[in-house]
């Protein structure tokens, strides 16, 4: 347990853009949306209070703080030059990709269009009543509705009877669908009206349960990783003179195939495929994970400029001047993290259409 302020850009990435460092304590220069430039040292930096859950539930920030000397390790051997392998690279951007403050709050932001583009769908009267049919002609849902309306009518009775019964109704099923198809649309209509509602209210709170329950089943994301170094070729992009990254606080960002940069992971489009992501490791050196197919990596500069879009709050770097560093921090939270409301609401929309 790391206490109850816990890191969602962690130190082993920070520390390595640091422009002083005294004993243990490694200071960075953070160019922040709202408060500006300032020189923090990375233990007090992109942290928030109870981020992994409260002080009842330490488990999550436990299972965090236990793989991140993994991490760390291979950061630290990438920046003396050593070799390092693809899962071992895929490994730290999946881990770094999921956990950030960015990647939270834009998942917050797009339940409620999550629960729009439902409501749209779902609430349609030709689609609800295609779905309604479909649905009283599964033998399933046939056999649950028969069951409910003889209990309605009849409450308990002898298993004779109920057989009976059930036999008689399901002979006269056809009828009764159609004599009440306006009642049973109606009643199905509401129910589903009722349940959006109720979701679109507690919006907030459903989507950081499911974050945090997302983050608890895979914090080192494993399986992805293994997905990504199987399928992507990794290399570094090393700074030239006169250039320098900066990390933003959204830590990997992504291209996909659509053209658009992103967050990691957060394509909502089936026909959407990440191509490229990048992860700054120090000033100098970037890890880079693309597709054979994708275009060739970006330039230092675009990388810098996506990254300060992308971000939340602030991004750090180890000066405090230069390569349009003001500017990018005017900048940050102009691109949309994961889509636009209006894309999602469409995607969503015409799915299975």
């Amino acid at each position: 347990m790391s206490g109850r302020k816990h890191h969602y850009l962690p130190q082993l990435i920070q520390r390595p853009f640091a422009y002083r460092q005294k004993g243990k304590e490694f200071y960075v220069h953070a160019h922040h949306r709202t408060r500006g430039r300032f020189t923090p040292n990375t233990s007090g930096l992109g942290k928030e209070i109870d981020f992994y859950g409260d002080p009842s539930d330490t488990s999550l920030d436990d299972a965090i703080t236990k793989g991140e000397g993994a991490l760390a390790a291979t950061v630290q051997a990438l920046n003396q030059g050593d070799d390092v392998s693809t899962v071992d690279l895929a490994t730290l951007i999946c881990a770094l990709s999921f956990r950030t403050k960015a990647m939270r709050e834009a998942l917050a932001r797009l339940f409620p269009s999550l629960i729009e583009a439902l409501r749209l769908k779902l609430l349609d009267p030709i689609s609800l009543r295609r779905d309604l049919i479909a649905s009283l002609s599964d033998p399933k849902e046939q056999k649950r509705l028969i069951n409910a309306e003889i209990n309605k009518r009849f409450g308990d009775m002898h298993r004779e009877q109920r057989t009976k019964i059930y036999g008689f109704m399901s002979s006269q099923w056809r009828s009764y669908v159609a004599t009440h198809e306006a009642q049973l649309f109606a009643e199905a209509w509401g129910i589903t009206h009722a349940l959006l509602s109720r979701a679109r209210i507690e919006a907030n709170a459903i989507a950081d349960h499911a974050y945090l329950k997302a983050l608890a089943k895979d914090p080192a994301m494993p399986i992805r990783a293994n997905r990504m170094a199987a399928d992507m070729a990794f290399d570094l992009v090393d700074a030239q003179s006169g250039e320098f990254f900066i990390l933003g606080d959204c830590g990997p960002i992504a291209m996909f195939s659509d053209g658009k940069p992103r967050l990691l992971l957060a394509a909502i489009s089936n026909d959407v495929v990440l191509e490229a992501a990048y992860l700054p490791v120090s000033p100098t050196r970037c890890i880079v994970a693309r597709l054979p197919t994708a275009a060739k990596p970006m330039s230092v500069g675009d990388i810098n400029r996506i990254s300060a879009y992308l971000s939340l709050e602030f991004f750090i770097s180890d000066r405090d001047t230069g390569a349009d560093l003001e500017d990018l921090r005017a900048a940050i939270g102009s691109l949309d993290p994961i889509e636009t409301e209006e894309e999602i609401i469409l995607t969503l929309s015409q799915a299975n259409d």
